[in-house]
């Protein structure tokens, strides 16, 4: 939300790990200062923005299941920023249901919003539209943004291309599958991890005509999530690994794959890029993507440098090697 975030104002952050409290959350994020300075007291930061703010923000997808003091910390700072009357959006992909039903009221009786991005009848709104998907076809090209694991920069890569290739005066059509797609200008959201097994891939194709119809753009980007090497049974973080990955592609259909995967997990691309060619989907990966996060800038060359030479694709960091951007989009867009 801060690197990409479009038609929002970031006023203020909390984080709850002192390691974090009183850095800079760009240079953190290796933007550079921001003047957003993390903050370590949240009665004292609601204070200072409940004038201004319109709405508190809440992550942590499954952690509040995990870790029940942060379960406890949480809900007492949301039951705060209600009754300043902020509204509350809470990116948790893990559906609370009845869990939170007295946030609901209590937000329902200050006159505010409490808004949860997990929806497990989501697919609704995009039924007709993939029913139309079937019958009349996707014309327009659908590029995937796929992962080798979670932290591959799947996100980054495709929000770093779409605002170069909008440059080009390129017009986009975006899906995203992150529960903050709402605010970093994605078309349509969709989180596959919280929907019947039997709906993601449908919601996902759906969400794709839906684009095509109401926007008619020139090429469609879809986010993916972790990888479809990624294991389906963290139970303690309730992730649903693989079988969100599975649903995403097959969705999608993508006529492209963009792969994306972390510098400290490239062993991971030749088995994904077999995969991607053995699933029956008339694809092809045509470029590389490594989140070069926390790694020397030397060490990253030297990566790209070699998976370049083993994959015989393009390979580059969006964020460290940004000259090599327009090869890339070349790429997608031809």
């Amino acid at each position: 939300m801060l690197r990409f975030g479009r038609n929002i104002k970031i006023l203020g952050i909390y984080d709850e790990r002192k390691e974090l409290q009183g850095r800079d959350a760009g240079e953190i994020l290796g933007m550079g200062k921001t003047g957003l300075v993390i903050q370590g007291n949240f009665d004292e930061m609601l204070k200072k923005f409940s004038g201004q703010a319109e709405m508190l923000v809440t992550t942590g997808e499954g952690l509040y299941f995990t870790k029940r003091r942060n379960v406890r910390e949480w809900r007492k700072n949301v039951e705060k920023a209600i009754r300043y009357g902020l509204d509350v959006y809470t990116m948790s992909k893990i559906f609370y249901g009845n869990k939170t039903e007295d946030l609901k009221k209590l937000a329902e009786k200050n006159g505010v919003k409490f808004i949860e991005a997990s929806d497990p009848d989501g697919f609704e709104k995009f039924r007709d539209y993939a029913l139309q998907a079937v019958e009349e076809g996707i014309v327009t090209p659908k590029i995937l943004f796929a992962g080798t694991s979670m932290n591959s920069g799947k996100m980054t890569a495709m929000l770093t291309i779409r605002n170069f290739l909008e440059q080009q005066d390129i017009k986009l059509g975006v899906v995203g599958t992150e529960p903050c797609s709402v605010f970093v200008g994605a078309d349509e959201q969709v989180i596959p991890e919280v929907l019947p097994t039997m709906r993601g891939a449908h919601a996902i194709l759906g969400a794709i005509k839906k684009i095509e119809v109401e926007k008619r753009p020139d090429l469609i980007l879809v986010g993916s999530q972790t990888g479809m090497r990624a294991s389906a049974v963290h139970v303690a973080e309730a992730r649903a690994g693989g079988v969100v990955a599975w649903q995403i592609f097959m969705g999608t259909a993508p006529e492209k794959v963009v792969l994306c995967t972390k510098w400290i997990n490239t062993h991971e691309i030749k088995p994904h890029m077999e995969l991607i060619r053995n699933s029956g989907i008339s694809t092809k990966v045509i470029a590389i993507v490594i989140n070069g996060y926390q790694c020397e800038k030397d060490k990253l060359l030297k990566i790209i440098e070699n998976v370049e030479k083993e994959t015989g694709l393009l390979c580059i960091d969006v964020l460290a090697t940004p000259g090599r951007l327009p090869e890339l989009a070349g790429l997608i867009s031809r």
